[in-house]
């Protein structure tokens, strides 16, 4: 089911989006932020076909951003459900030392997750970019995970010199939480350090601007 903001309507990724989904991450200018090299279209299909199982088995996912009015594709963007192994486990040391963070979610296909907390992240075309729209599918997406999933935190990760990135965390409320030194986590780009921002239930204030339905 799609979700609405004031300027977007925010439809889950599946197989059927993946030609939009590719032009998030074709885009010459938009992919150097999120990987160290330019996917294929076959990658991103598959990315599709990921997301679309995630959202039926763990209920979150990113959703393809299209804008209300014109119907384009703005971007990508919203939750993910992080794997339980070694990688991510590291993120714990960001995290309260409490019985939820490591426990695992009660549906263990496609992939082992944890239950309590996501990853939350965005990509836009480059040609919406400084609109403020990379805020508003970030607001939408901790609006979802603590309103609707019942999340105890979201955390998100960016190369240190993401500035933009960054940036947005800062703006839609996360909070710092540190570096992250590790070439083997899932997601670096490039060298260390990632930065990490955290933002837990208790300190989570829904935006007046992010529209409930």
């Amino acid at each position: 089911m799609a979700e609405y903001t004031e300027r977007l309507r925010l439809e889950p990724v599946g197989p059927a989006n993946a030609d939009d989904l590719w032009l998030v991450h074709g885009d010459d200018e938009a992919w150097p932020s999120y990987g160290n090299e330019k996917p294929d279209r076959l990658q991103v299909e598959r990315w599709a076909a990921s997301m679309g199982e995630s959202w039926r088995s763990h209920g979150a996912a990113k959703w393809i951003a299209y804008n209300r009015v014109s119907g384009e594709v703005v971007g990508r963007g919203g939750l993910g459900r992080t794997p339980v192994d070694d990688d991510w486990g590291r993120v714990y040391d960001f995290l309260p030392a409490e019985p939820w963070v490591d426990v695992v979610h009660e549906n263990r296909h496609p992939s082992v997750v944890h239950a309590n907390w996501l990853e939350i992240g965005w990509a836009l075309r480059h040609e919406f970019w400084g609109r403020g729209y990379a805020a508003e599918v970030g607001r939408a997406g901790l609006a979802y995970a603590f309103d609707v999933l019942g999340m105890e935190a979201v955390m998100s990760c960016t190369d240190h010199h993401n500035v933009r990135s960054r940036a947005v965390m800062e703006r839609i409320g996360m909070r710092y939480a540190g570096d992250l030194w590790s070439e083997e986590f899932e997601g670096a780009l490039g060298n260390p350090p990632l930065t990490v921002c955290v933002l837990l239930r208790k300190n989570y204030q829904r935006s007046p601007t992010t529209p409930a339905d």
